[in-house]
């Protein structure tokens, strides 16, 4: 009797975890660099927000509750959020185990091309050539217009106050 007990109990919080991710979905997707670009330059959104975020950097955990707020209290729409993660793709389910506890429901791209070393200079100068990727690291931003051409991208020297001023000019 003891052991139907358990085993109807393991069952129920199977069930139950299964249907918490039926429900909520996480949105990563796996992308070439080249295809991300294109991505991006072909969104007709009026602003387009290139985030750098890494789910082990301390920066990118503390500017990222905000962020996600911004993201989910817009009701404006016009603009395109892209999260580019150096992630592994072996990895994808741990980032997915992030996002789902933490309620993130973002679009993140991990990159299949991504160098070993270089990830920055690599990735910023293929969707930005006039962005100083010296000065980015994770939880830094470029903000591209319609037509493509960057209005703001921050440094690792910004705040993280200041980061989210920046941002909310763009998301509303």
């Amino acid at each position: 009797m003891r052991y139907l007990f358990i085993i109807s109990f393991f069952l129920t919080a199977c069930n139950s975890i299964t249907a918490q991710n039926e429900v909520f979905k996480t949105n990563i997707q796996l992308m070439e660099l080249e295809e991300l670009k294109e991505k991006i330059f072909e969104s007709e959104k009026e602003y387009k927000i290139a985030f750098i975020f890494n789910q082990f950097c301390p920066a990118s955990r503390d500017i990222f509750p905000d962020l996600d707020k911004l993201y989910k209290n817009s009701t404006q729409k016009n603009f395109e959020l892209f999260v580019i993660t150096n992630n592994k793709e072996k990895n994808k389910q741990d980032l997915e185990d992030h996002l789902f506890y933490y309620g993130y429901k973002e679009p993140f791209y991990i990159l299949k091309d991504k160098p070993l070393l270089g990830f920055f200079k690599k990735t910023i100068q293929n969707i930005c050539n006039s962005c100083d990727y010296k000065g980015m690291g994770y939880s830094d931003f470029i903000v591209f217009n319609e037509n493509n051409e960057v209005l703001v991208q921050t440094n690792y020297n910004q705040t993280k106050e200041e980061h989210i001023s920046i941002l909310k000019k763009y998301i509303k």
